[in-house]
């Protein structure tokens, strides 16, 4: 018997132990720096925040299926269903951390991204008298849409959402929005986007069932979906049909800059 084949013999779970750890050790740096490229947003940008996004992440559950918006079917609907199509291709591969939540590929052009935050920036700016840009309180570290702070929260689904009705993450392009149940339906049905892996999973998180990722446009077409889910989710958070839209993207191009 060789002295390794001895020494496990006769100390069989330190033995074990030790090779635990040495896996657990490996697996921790490989996982907190797939955190870390993952961008800022949500917990801190450090071991720690990598820790409790660890933690949060064992609390997540899928996030394709559609049924739990199937009771509130007869709820409001702000899109389109017609101008809205299949969304070509397969959905993006997702980080493995529910916080920060974001794809990891399929990422628009520099152009596109622009076009993007530029579209964000002026539908903020022509809706001004219902809603604001701050910081938000989701993410923590750039700017999000935000309910003004004299409009009254119009549904319980808002104030869960700390009256915030959606945000860009700069890292990627993704973003967070908050639809009406049959809206989220519809997007996640054609393949737009997914919910939250942590929405509605307890009424003491602040991220309902409503709250989406919506994905990165990668084109002209779908920058013009988006902008549709941008505005669909102004009009359910804001409870008013009356937003105003922009003819281009082009349009919301010139003149504004994302703060993040």
């Amino acid at each position: 018997m060789s002295h390794f084949a001895a020494l496990v013999a006769r100390h069989p779970r330190a033995i074990i132990a030790t090779g635990l750890v040495g896996l657990s050790l490996e697996w921790a740096v490989d996982n907190y720096r797939k955190y870390l490229s993952l961008g800022e947003g949500g917990f801190p940008y450090n071991p720690l925040g990598w820790f409790m996004a660890t933690l949060a992440t064992a609390f997540s559950r899928e996030t394709l299926s559609i049924t739990e918006y199937e009771s509130d079917f007869s709820s409001a609907v702000y899109l389109d269903a017609s101008k809205i199509p299949e969304r070509r291709g397969s959905r993006p591969t997702l980080g493995w951390h529910a916080i920060p939540h974001r794809q990891v590929d399929r990422l628009p052009s520099p152009d596109i991204r622009e076009k993007l935050v530029a579209t964000f920036n002026q539908l903020a700016l022509a809706n001004a008298t219902f809603v604001q840009l701050d910081t938000s309180p989701h993410e923590r570290d750039h700017q999000g849409m935000l309910l003004s702070s004299s409009v009254t929260e119009p549904h319980h689904v808002a104030v869960r959402a700390w009256r915030e009705i959606g945000h860009i993450h700069p890292s990627d392009s993704s973003m967070h929005w908050v639809l009406s149940p049959a809206d989220c339906a519809l997007v996640v049905a054609k393949g737009w986007g997914e919910r939250h892996p942590l929405s509605g999973v307890s009424r003491h998180c602040p991220l309902p069932k409503e709250y989406l990722m919506i994905y990165a446009p990668r084109d002209e077409e779908e920058l013009s979906v988006c902008e549709q889910i941008m505005v669909a989710s102004m009009q359910y958070m804001s409870g008013t049909r009356e937003v105003s839209r922009l003819s281009t993207a082009d349009e919301a191009k010139d003149g504004f800059s994302y703060i993040e």
